[in-house]
């Protein structure tokens, strides 16, 4: 038996507790404005979530943790692409990580994945009842209880935050008298102060960290209560997420029907100019119209002097990219480690290689040293 429906109809909360009471096993699929999740139950207890957001891989949060290195993560991710190895297992093999807290990791990976999508404006779901989730992964056996009463404190929160941090385009800056009065800080509390300088964007902040985007909010909500830091600039630009549009235009480009889902992202561009998402995936879908395919075994290098591109006019995730690019790591390379899809990579690294910010080369097999730029 399959249940499916829309999340303004038959609310989240509703939705895991009849299937906690139903004691139901299967997996719901969980369609939102930009990603799809996928959560699975056996007797009414969560053990598994898959994501398609890369923020949500596994990688991603041992970056955050700082428990390995991109250099590790890269390398793990190339083993495990030849010997279809869980990343966790290859990394515990490796003794990089203990087998508990790539435990404890996963389980806090599995229920921010869920509470995200408590924040979601609209969203549908699908329950296929009785099938199993093919996805390889660690199980868990999750009571679903905590996380609804979880889920909905953060959608309560989340309101709240967003009247005063109004969007990913907001920028704080600390108070340096109300922080001495203060000390000693929290670490999590001196780590993000730390980066704020009175420019640099929450969305920013939220790449830079790899942290969920609700705990950076959270975060800078309460210091900002407490008086800590100052709203330079509340956000709120990029305007409301016109999401049912930008669900049609990506399950358009997912069906590769380009032409159309350029259009639904023009009427979208038309009314918000400075829609990031809308933004973005325009960016994804114009080169792949373009159809001009990126060879991933390239080496980026900077075209421009590390001055030159202090100065230049990048997006967060352009400036994300651009930063790892270090002369030896190829496309592929990167890939691994952005907190972002592959086609937006792509496209990212297509536009930096246009305006000349970035040339390419190709690694020589002797010695694994760039060789003829392009």
């Amino acid at each position: 038996m399959a249940l499916s429906g829309d999340l303004a109809t038959m609310g989240l909360e509703d939705l895991f507790q009849w299937l906690a009471v139903g004691k139901k096993s299967g997996v719901l699929e969980l369609r939102g404005p930009l990603h799809t999740k996928r959560v699975a139950f056996h007797e009414g207890r969560i053990t598994s979530v898959w994501s398609s957001d890369p923020r949500e891989y596994l990688g991603q949060y041992l970056l955050a943790f700082r428990r390995i290195t991109e250099d590790q993560l890269r390398e793990a991710l190339a083993t495990q692409e030849d010997e279809q190895q869980l990343l966790g297992r290859i990394l515990i093999n490796r003794q990089l990580i203990t087998e508990a807290e790539i435990r404890r990791i996963v389980q806090l990976k599995v229920e921010e994945s869920i509470y995200d999508t408590f924040l979601w404006s609209v969203g549908s779901f699908e329950f296929h009842d009785g099938v199993a989730s093919h996805q390889k992964s660690m199980l868990l056996s999750l009571d679903v209880t905590g996380i609804v009463l979880e889920g909905a404190r953060r959608m309560d929160d989340w309101k709240r935050i967003r009247r005063v941090i109004r969007g990913g385009d907001a920028v704080l800056a600390p108070v340096p008298e109300a922080i001495a009065e203060r000390l000693p800080l929290a670490t999590e509390d001196a780590d993000l102060l730390a980066r704020l300088d009175g420019h640099i964007r929450v969305d920013q902040l939220v790449l830079d960290i790899r942290m969920p985007e609700f705990k950076i909010n959270k975060l800078l909500f309460d210091l900002h209560e407490k008086g800590l830091v100052r709203l330079v600039h509340a956000g709120g630009n990029l305007g409301e997420n016109p999401s049912l549009q930008l669900q049609r235009a990506r399950a358009l480009v997912e069906k590769q029907k380009l032409q159309e889902a350029q259009e639904e992202l023009r009427r979208i561009l038309k009314d918000q100019p400075r829609h990031v998402d809308a933004g973005r995936m325009m960016a994804v879908v114009q080169d792949l119209l373009d159809d001009r395919k990126l060879d991933q075994e390239l080496v980026p290098v900077l075209a421009v002097s590390l001055d030159e591109l202090m100065t230049t006019d990048l997006g967060p995730n352009e400036a994300f990219l651009a930063s790892r690019v270090n002369g030896l790591w190829s496309i592929r390379d990167i890939l691994t480690i952005a907190p972002f899809e592959q086609d937006e990579c792509l496209a990212i690294f297509s536009r930096l290689i246009k305006r000349g910010i970035l040339k390419t080369s190709k690694l020589t097999r002797e010695g694994d040293q760039p060789g003829t730029m392009r």
